[in-house]
């Protein structure tokens, strides 16, 4: 099941699914908000599923071109229990998709 509903998840994520992505997640909650610079707001969240729950995420938001776009990088996840490093969050370098914002838009 763990393994069914992540593959699910990584598979919205690649194809930009975000509906989908949502509709998977039971539950998420943001824990904080880092807004010291005005002009990178970082947001940590935390997912959870029916069976599992994700350690915080950080997701940054960077005011460009007047309005906030939402910087999407690849973030991996260790859910490797019996590993040393289970529940660390690696990221990988920044990159602002503007296409994103539309979603965020209602």
């Amino acid at each position: 099941m763990v393994k069914s509903t992540f593959s699910e998840y990584m598979n919205a994520s690649m194809s930009r699914d975000y509906d989908k992505m949502l509709s998977l997640s039971d539950d998420y909650r943001i824990v904080s908000v880092d807004d010291a610079d005005p002009s990178k707001i970082v947001v940590s969240s935390i997912t959870k599923y029916e069976d599992m729950e994700l350690p915080p995420i950080k997701h940054i938001l960077a005011f460009e071109e007047g309005k906030y776009k939402l910087q999407m990088r690849n973030v991996v996840v260790n859910m490797i229990p019996s590993s040393p490093d289970y529940k660390t969050v690696e990221y990988e370098p920044d990159k602002v998709d503007g296409n994103l914002e539309d979603n965020f838009n209602g």
